[in-house]
């Protein structure tokens, strides 16, 4: 398997990963896409703006997000710049403004404790690799890692390389721990039976998959993520990776 595998937790107290559709409101996706797990990576290697879309596409280096701690949504009005040309960004025009609705991410019990993702990444890079694993397990970021925007800061904790991984056969349904892309599932193999006795309560989002050279949108994805247990039964069509990481074992697919 000439891949490479790493996994690091990723947690702040409040996050805002906006929906790349909402217009006239932020609205926020309840995890971070992979778009925002690219730039955020890209940023710790301290690669610039526009210069990783090529490096960081999917052939290149895949992503996947648990989402450890499901998390809440608060409504703020935020005041924007109502800015018609330039002059109105630094001010000097007619200093509008405009109040926008935003939704926010927290832990449901915040402020006690963190939002909480777990990031799985995949890639054909063994450069690549070495240098995700000698930022994140120092850890040493060239820019700070945020949730989605700048106001709110976060902090990576080092996971590791998994022990053994294992890719399932496809004949069989799987459980996986990991947001899932919709078109790896079969057709109407989602699973709505009971996990450990809890009913599942399953989200749809439309994400961006990643950017193309220019900042080109690419490739939009349906995904589905699972609120009260954070698993997902289905029969996946897509490779699904079982990992041994720190005497623990997760369910993987990527994005």
């Amino acid at each position: 398997m000439n891949s490479h595998f790493l996994a690091f937790d990723w947690k702040g107290f409040m996050a805002h990963f906006r929906q790349f559709d909402a217009n006239s409101s932020a609205l926020s996706y309840s995890f971070p896409p992979p778009t925002v797990v690219a730039g955020m990576l890209a940023g710790v290697l301290g690669i610039e703006k526009d210069e990783y879309y090529e490096r960081f596409n999917r052939s290149n280096l895949q992503i996947a997000v648990q989402i450890v701690t499901p998390p809440r949504k608060l409504v703020q009005t935020l005041n924007y710049i109502f800015a018609k040309s330039a002059n109105d960004l630094n001010m000097s025009g007619d200093n509008l403004h405009t109040q926008i609705p935003a939704e926010l991410l927290v832990a449901p019990t915040f402020p006690q404790a963190p939002l909480h993702y777990r990031i799985f990444v995949k890639t054909a890079e063994a450069k690549l690799a070495g240098e995700l694993e000698e930022a994140l397990r120092q850890p040493k970021f060239r820019y700070l890692p945020y949730l989605g925007s700048a106001p709110f800061t976060s902090w990576i904790e080092w996971l590791g390389v998994p022990e053994t991984i294992q890719q399932l056969a496809s004949t069989e349904p799987a459980i996986v721990d990991t947001v899932a892309p919709l078109a790896a599932l079969e057709l109407r193999s989602l699973r709505m039976e009971a996990l450990d006795g809890i009913l599942p309560a399953f989200f749809r989002e439309h994400v961006r998959r990643d950017f193309l050279p220019g900042r080109e949108p690419g490739e939009v994805i349906d995904v589905v993520w699972e609120r009260n247990r954070g698993r997902i039964k289905a029969q996946f069509k897509e490779p699904v990776y079982r990992w041994q990481l720190n005497q623990q074992t997760f369910h993987v697919v990527f994005m």
